[in-house]
């Protein structure tokens, strides 16, 4: 391609991105000049593969990594085929009140031990070296989040210098391009390598194969796995230039130009693989970046933009970099419009790219430079894989949630075994934390965490099914997907409730609230957690809806019923508050990270002013008592704490918990994010979750009722957002607002012909919408 052609098409992209809106960018002015801070590299993958680009002009990093990428395990997790009556012993001390006892016998007879795969870890890195040629000034790095490209740029004494990258949704490569200046020439080399401050363990066996323009890589893990492994490589393609290879070094000298095409792979049968199929692969792919890209960028555009984000924000602040906006929030004291548009836009990034059919984002999303990441970079499932989707189906990313819900099937069948043989029950038992596709077997069973009492699990693992339910009405994703999985779970709870208290309600007997206790008694297992006493209640009406809907089990209803009007009540303390433990002598513990108990407002929305005042008021006193508290800075007890808040119209404790997310050093330069405060280890909890929380600020929704504006923290005084999916079935096209104005309207679509209310402030209006319909609705705020 010529300079010409090539220069008239990157003008064409920079007029796009502009009329896409500069919010839709993200750019920064700084990148990590040390290995040690790759958090702060810029993220671009396809859910498969992902990259993290530093931006350095002369010496780059660009580190691999695959969804795949867990160190292998030598045997599976393990645990006890428990006595029935073991079980029911277990199940008496607690409805008798001797919980240590039934804490202890819980623990010793799962006699659980730990296997399966080990922890997420990086791939390797690509290294690319530049001569210096002259000073450098006016430098950038940035990401176009509508179509996932990573650019960096510089001018230097030849002029200015462009390199540019993705990873294709479409051809499953990375795609990297260098453009020199004009009048330039491009010289560098390039290396694959596995690092030394990626801290692999000993034993690692690294080889490499090469060929004319093409470098790879091939690594095993260390015995006795070491059949087991995963390999990269690169194709390159320079322009004007001369390749030569090096030993395993690719020289390029005196190009214009230089396209790289990148792939990763894992294998778990070395003898079986062929590591020359990643170079022919390679070859196959178009040897031209503007190609790949058009083949790319529409796929990843058309689902960025399906719902959009516009707080009003000032032409300075959204030309500002990441680091000024970042700085400017710490200065604040309400949250800063322009900052949280490109938050927004960056989570759903961040979301999409780490996200596909087969699998959603896990702790790192898709990403770590490091083999000692937090967790094990796993799939942890009573908060965070529920968090960091809490925006996939309201925001229009099925793409994504795809993968969520293929990922919770492939754990099914682990699933059951868990409830057999650890509680004796049909149906499913969660896992609390796994690594992936390969296995759902019970985690860590310990006296501080019997994991496997935590039945309230798999309600809010299923929450998500029944959500997409909601705002899609697709029948055959409920008859298929969603109505099988309820029968099972209410076979669970009647296989799992025995107990009965004096006023006939059952006895979660055996009861956990995710990692909390009680103040006054340190022990995990109990009764008639809230947490659990929702999840049941969820599932069980669900179940009934689901029934009535498809027009199956008529039969079986009214049973369904009676279990459900016998599940035991939320309990009220003596401050006014929601029980995390609704059992006499079980007092509540307030400073802690988790909301559990408060989960009949979100995600459930069981729980409203209308529906429930007097638990609507309890829970509002729950969540001020948790506030008093930091929520001991983990930043998922702030996104759920913040979720709660929009569900309860508490726009002051929302408002406070953006700012503190936004301001207190969870983001990165490149808006990726860590678990706490000051860069507390990388987790994409934040930025993946936080999208969620700003449309249930401004969109709120269950089966009947769309709240808008139900917690529009001070600071956002105008906007619109667009593309919002509701729980009754309706789009809401655009929503618009102005303080200033005390106006509001709202364009809404719905699938199918619908009463609904609709809701805004104290006006709650009947609204009939006509299937396809659009109706505009005019409010004062």
């Amino acid at each position: 391609m010529s300079r010409i052609m090539r220069k008239f098409l990157y003008v064409i992209a920079a007029v796009l991105a502009v009329s896409a809106g500069a919010y839709a960018q993200g750019y920064s002015v700084t990148y990590p000049r040390e290995y040690g801070k790759w958090q702060d590299a810029l993220l671009a993958g396809n859910g498969t593969t992902g990259i993290m680009v530093f931006g350095d002009p002369q010496h780059e990093t660009v580190v691999f990594t695959g969804r795949q990428f867990n160190f292998p395990g030598i045997k599976p997790r393990e645990f006890a085929d428990v006595p029935q009556d073991t079980i029911m012993l277990i199940k008496r001390y607690c409805a008798e009140g001797r919980f240590q006892e039934a804490n202890y016998l819980a623990v010793r007879s799962a006699q659980w031990s730990d296997g399966g795969e080990g922890g997420r870890h990086p791939g390797f890195a690509l290294e690319i070296d530049m001569p210096a040629t002259g000073d450098i000034t006016g430098y950038s790095r940035s990401t176009d989040y509508n179509t996932g490209e990573i650019k960096v740029q510089w001018t230097d004494a030849q002029g200015d210098w462009m390199r540019r990258a993705f990873v294709s949704r479409v051809d499953d490569v990375a795609v990297m391009e260098i453009v020199a200046p004009r009048h330039g020439v491009l010289d560098c080399s390039l290396d694959l390598a596995l690092l030394e401050d990626m801290h692999f363990p000993a034993g690692m066996g690294v080889s490499h194969n090469t060929a004319s323009g093409y470098t790879g890589i091939d690594i095993n893990y260390p015995a006795p796995a070491d059949n087991s492994g995963y390999c990269g490589g690169i194709k390159v393609y320079a322009s004007d230039g001369v390749v030569d290879m090096r030993g395993d070094t690719i020289d390029v000298k005196g190009a214009s130009s230089l396209l790289v095409v990148a792939m990763t792979e894992k294998y778990n049968d070395r003898p079986s693989y062929f590591s020359g199929s990643i170079k022919s692969r390679l070859e196959s792919v178009a040897p031209d970046y503007c190609t790949l890209m058009s083949r790319h960028a529409p796929l990843h555009s058309d689902i960025m933009t399906r719902v959009t984000l516009d707080l009003g924000a000032s032409p300075r602040e959204r030309a500002m970099s990441n680091e000024e906006l970042l700085g400017l929030q710490k200065r604040s004291a309400t949250i800063v419009p322009a900052l949280v548009e490109r938050l927004f836009t960056a989570g759903r990034y961040h979301f999409l790219a780490s996200g596909n059919g087969l699998t959603p984002p896990d702790l790192l999303g898709i990403w770590t430079g490091d083999c000692n990441v937090g967790w094990g970079g796993y799939y942890h499932l009573d908060a965070n894989l529920n968090l960091q989707v809490s925006g996939g189906n309201v925001g229009a990313m099925p793409e994504v949630m795809e993968g969520y819900f293929n990922l919770n099937e492939a754990w099914y069948d682990d699933f059951r075994t868990n409830a057999r043989k650890l509680l004796g029950c049909r149906g499913l038992l969660a896992c609390g934390n796994t690594p992936g596709l390969s296995s759902g077997l019970m985690a860590s069973i310990n006296t501080f965490y019997p994991y496997h009492y935590a039945t309230g699990e798999e309600a809010w693992l299923l929450y998500p099914f029944w959500e997409h339910y909601l705002v899609t009405r697709d029948k055959e994703f409920l008859r298929t997907r969603l109505y099988p999985v309820l029968k099972e779970m209410g076979d669970f709870y009647e296989d799992y409730l025995k107990y009965r208290d004096e006023d006939g309600y059952f006895v979660f007997a055996g009861s956990i609230s995710p990692e909390n206790q009680p103040s006054n008694l340190k022990v995990s297992l109990l009764n008639n957690s809230a947490f659990d006493v929702a999840g049941a209640r969820f599932i069980m009406s669900s179940l009934i809806k689901a029934s009535d809907i498809l027009g199956e089990d008529a039969s079986c209803r009214e049973h369904w019923r009676d279990m459900l009007a016998s599940l035991p009540p939320y309990r009220i303390n003596g401050d006014g508050a929601i029980k995390e433990w609704g059992w006499p002598g079980l007092d509540d513990s307030y400073n802690h990270r988790h909301s559990s108990h408060l989960m009949m407002v979100w995600p459930y929305r069981e729980v409203s002013e209308f529906t429930a005042p007097e638990y609507y008021e309890a829970a509002r006193n729950a969540l001020k008592m948790r506030d008093r508290h930091p929520y001991e800075n983990a930043g998922h007890g702030l996104l759920h704490g913040a979720l709660i808040a929009a569900g309860l119209h508490d726009a002051g404790s929302l408002g406070d918990k953006l700012v503190r997310l936004a301001g207190s050093d969870f983001y990165y330069t490149g808006l990726a994010t860590s678990h706490y405060p000051d860069f507390g280890v990388f987790c994409t909890d934040v930025c993946h979750a936080l999208p969620g929380i700003i449309i249930e600020m401004l969109v709120g929704s269950d089966e009947e009722t769309i709240d808008l504006l139900p917690a529009l923290a001070e600071g956002l005084d105008k906007g619109s957002i667009s593309g919002v999916l509701t729980r009754c079935g309706v789009t809401v096209r655009k929503l618009s607002w102005n303080r200033a104005a005390s106006h509001a309207e709202v364009t809404l679509n719905a699938v199918t012909d619908c009463n609904i209310k609709v809701r805004c402030g104290s006006d709650v209006r009947e609204v009939k919408l006509n299937k396809n319909k659009e109706k505009k609705l005019v409010f004062t705020i």
